[in-house]
């Protein structure tokens, strides 16, 4: 689904063709259909940065990124605009991501207008299906998003995300915003949608608790570089690299199936 081929990338000027500020070097990582796939490290590390080169926003100095067997950053007009449709992100503060002015039904409806994807009615369907497969009540779809909770505007967003079926989808820290209890059901909620709906997943955070109990491999970034990756369990268990004995050193056990039925 997701390939990643010795991506480096950064910002600033350039010189001699490279970025002269590399956030990111020689990265390789993959994700299959159907998997979820952690991307772990500090803040600052280059892990958003990557992001932005896998859908696009940010064009890589060295490397390829495919989606689908498909150049990412060699699309142009039509082919870009279907891929888009193909990759998409959740984001960590969904209250930032959501237009205040917008209700939920208007929210979720955004981007078939985009597309141009039905009419009236069958968008008006699209947007209650989606509301029921995150779980919100017909009633929140009235509503808008400072008059939701948190955990309800994660959903939302979740559920824009998916509105247009892609086969890849970025979460970019999606629960650090939220609290542990809160943390627990909507990561629940994606591991569930995984399963029925097959996409892939790069899941992105510094939580390696979180990563142990939702990816099937991870894979550790530290100073823009992939230091170790493999499943998920052999990491966690068995690391061999110093920073991700330290990061586990670090980490607070999370039981994400007993928070979830407290919630």
């Amino acid at each position: 689904m997701l390939e990643i081929v010795g991506v480096s990338a950064g910002y600033g000027g350039r010189e001699r063709g490279r970025d002269v500020t590399a956030v990111i070097e020689d990265v390789t990582l993959r994700v299959a259909a159907g998997e979820i796939v952690g991307l772990v490290g500090e803040s600052g590390c280059g892990k958003t940065t990557l992001a932005r080169v896998v859908t696009g926003l940010h064009r890589p100095s060295a490397g390829a990124v495919r989606v689908a067997e498909v150049d990412v950053h060699a699309l142009r007009g039509r082919a870009l605009r279907a891929h888009r449709r193909q990759v998409q992100m959740v984001f960590q503060d969904p209250c930032l991501t959501l237009s205040p002015r917008q209700t939920v039904r208007q929210a979720l409806a955004e981007p078939l207008h985009i597309h141009r994807i039905g009419d009236t009615r069958s968008r008006s369907t699209r947007v209650s299906e989606l509301m029921d497969l995150v779980g919100l009540d017909p009633q929140v779809g009235d509503r808008r998003p400072g008059q939701l909770s948190g955990g309800q505007q994660q959903r939302v967003a979740i559920a824009r995300a998916l509105a247009l079926e892609p086969r890849l989808l970025i979460c970019d820290e999606p629960v650090t915003a939220l609290d542990v209890s809160v943390q627990a059901t909507v990561l629940n909620l994606l591991c569930d949608l995984r399963d029925r709906l097959e996409f892939g997943c790069l899941f992105i955070t510094h939580d390696l608790a979180v990563i142990s109990q939702l990816a099937d491999r991870v894979a550790v970034m530290r100073h823009g570089r992939i230091v170790e990756q493999g499943p998920t369990g052999d990491v966690t268990t068995r690391p061999r690299h110093p920073y991700t004995r330290t990061l586990l050193a670090a980490t607070p056990t999370m039981d994400i199936e007993t928070k979830a039925r407290s919630v």
